[in-house]
């Protein structure tokens, strides 16, 4: 494995934090986030909704506030028409929520995966028409519905597209569209559920925005958005808000996570986050939404266990998919050919085909593919990518092989033709074989800076703690510690999956470390190494030390 130090992002301009601001350290930290002065610095380290933008600067958010306050005046019957997954959800219940404080007749619909699938479809479009909407209001889909919105339009209904997804070479034609990628909105990284609050904000100010926080923080993690800019805003304030959130059904599914304060961006990532997406992956989605929006105890309780017996469900699922996934490509996988992973088969749940291809795309470092085939000769697929290699861009050069697509730089949805996944997989293949740097497909791991494992202070660590929230644009720093020394070490946990070592690093100093799934590698990994780690604090009978959580490990000749 490669390790990589992180860079700077493209075109960010050169340092000007002040010599004795920070650290110099700590100041190549926030570079290395794109943060390169002072009042970045403090904005970066200190979010509050100060921060957040006019709401108004996104294109057509004037003319959607004005169609959304005439309907509420006129009580026409509005739809809000989300997406199946965690965002979608949390989308919805905040403008459904939103509308209905107003005073709008409003309902929503999220599609069931397996018989309507992603976005706007016309069977639905028609039975909303039916049932008297006037106003359909897409939240986190529709960018790409050009037929389903004139279908709308021509059966009488005004539309308001809000999405934050890639933008396709035709829009659809609707009364408004909002997505924060059209029209130089200062931040253009949300997702759908930032959309949704950024109305939430054009109707009703900072209040209306802070009562519905709490799910757009969920959202904005569940979604892998960037957390900076207004997304670090929504999930630092949305996290103090979630554990005194006065939504039922959010406590309900907080304990049901066997959660307890202070709730971090990995809970929201790994504990909240699945849960919600479980319902739409095995179920339907609309049973999430009325969880957040309208359950009380004790049905809120019920409906959180539910939930969570879902999620128990998809995981066992899941790994049966990947098995049959893996044994797929162990017959037709060829490390000299192929750059692409593309696996298909009949009966693989839509719901978990995304989690499989991120499986998979990690376990090969490649982009991976996985459909699942449908009986009318058609199947639908989710795409996970790697660092360097644009999923959509990539799927934009084969747009005549595919029925429709979407997505973002690295995760993406597809509908193709059986007959023409011969000729997709070729194509891909092709393009990236020729024009994509060869580096891109070796495993590799990032850090921030070299520096010594036993060099660490708490006033050190307090300031990593500014850094928080982390995930997707503001990774969790990682260091360096190369020439490492192993002390002792032994396997721990569950079958010895994990590895617990003393390292002394090049001063001389020891640290105590524990390598998570590293247990069986412990043995090749020899007496000398560089690693990456983590310095974290473990607190034992009131006595607090620190520690290197190893990240990773590459072993030294100990010649």
């Amino acid at each position: 494995m490669r390790f990589v130090q992180r860079a700077a992002p493209a075109g960010a301009p050169e340092a000007s934090l002040p010599p004795k601001a920070y650290p110099a350290w700590f100041a190549a930290l926030l570079r290395a986030r794109g943060i390169c002065s002072e009042a970045e610095a403090r904005a970066f380290l200190s979010p509050s909704l100060a921060g957040l933008h006019d709401p108004f600067l996104m294109p057509d958010m004037a003319k959607a506030a004005d169609l959304l306050r005439e309907a509420v005046r006129r009580r026409d019957l509005v739809l809000v028409w989300g997406d199946y997954d965690a965002d979608g959800v949390c989308s919805a219940a905040i403008l459904l929520e939103t509308l209905q404080e107003l005073g709008a007749l409003a309902k929503f619909h999220l599609p069931d995966r397996r018989r309507e699938g992603y976005g706007l479809n016309a069977d639905g479009v028609r039975k909303a028409a039916e049932a008297g909407v006037k106003l359909l209001v897409t939240v986190d889909c529709g960018i790409s519905s050009v037929q389903e919105a004139a279908l709308a339009k021509s059966l009488g209904m005004t539309v308001i597209i809000t999405d934050h997804h890639e933008l396709p070479e035709t829009l659809p034609e609707a009364d408004a569209i909002l997505n924060p990628l059209l029209g130089g909105y200062p931040f253009p990284r949300l997702c759908g559920a930032g959309v949704a609050l950024k109305i939430a904000q054009a109707l009703q100010g900072l209040p209306g925005v802070e009562k519905r926080l709490d799910l757009a923080a969920i959202a904005t993690v569940a979604d892998i958005v960037p957390l900076q800019g207004e997304n670090r805003i929504i999930v630092a304030e949305g996290l103090k808000r979630i554990a005194s959130s006065p939504r039922p059904g959010l406590q309900a599914l907080v304990r049901a996570a066997g959660l307890t304060p202070p709730i971090t961006a990995m809970d929201l990532a790994f504990r909240l986050g699945p849960r919600l997406n479980a319902a739409g992956r095995l179920e339907g989605a609309a049973q999430a939404v009325t969880l957040l929006t309208r359950a009380q105890e004790p049905v809120a309780g019920q409906m959180a266990a539910k939930l969570d017996d879902l999620n128990a469900a998809r995981q066992k699922q899941e790994m049966a998919l990947v098995t049959a996934a893996q044994e797929q490509l162990a017959r037709d996988f060829s490390p000299e050919r192929d750059r692409v992973l593309v696996v298909a088969g009949e009966g693989w749940n839509p719901g978990l085909i995304g989690l499989a291809a991120g499986r998979l795309c990690k376990q090969y470092t490649l982009p991976a593919i996985v459909l699942s085939v449908r009986e009318d000769g058609t199947a639908v697929g989710s795409c996970r990518s790697i660092p360097g290699v644009h999923i959509f861009a990539l799927l934009s050069r084969c747009a005549d092989l595919l029925v429709r697509f979407g997505g973002h730089a690295q995760a993406a949805g597809l509908t193709v033709e059986i007959s023409a996944l011969p000729a997709l997989k070729s194509r891909l293949n092709g393009i990236l074989l020729e024009e994509t740097d060869p580096s891109v497909f070796v495993p590799s791991a990032e850090y921030d800076l070299e520096r010594q494992a036993g060099s660490w202070t708490e006033q050190d660590l307090r300031l990593l703690d500014q850094l928080e929230p982390t995930g997707c644009g503001n990774p969790p720093p990682v260091f360096l510690q190369p020439g490492a020394g192993l002390v002792s070490g032994r396997r721990v946990g569950s079958e010895g999956a994990h590895w617990k070592l003393r390292l002394r690093d090049a001063d001389g100093f020891e640290v105590d470390g524990i390598a998570f799934n590293l247990g069986p590698d412990s043995e090749r990994i020899g007496p000398r190494f560089d690693a990456l780690y983590v310095p974290v604090r473990n607190t034992f009978g009131g006595r607090t030390r620190i520690e290197a959580r190893i990240e990773a490990v590459s072993p030294l000749d100990p010649n």
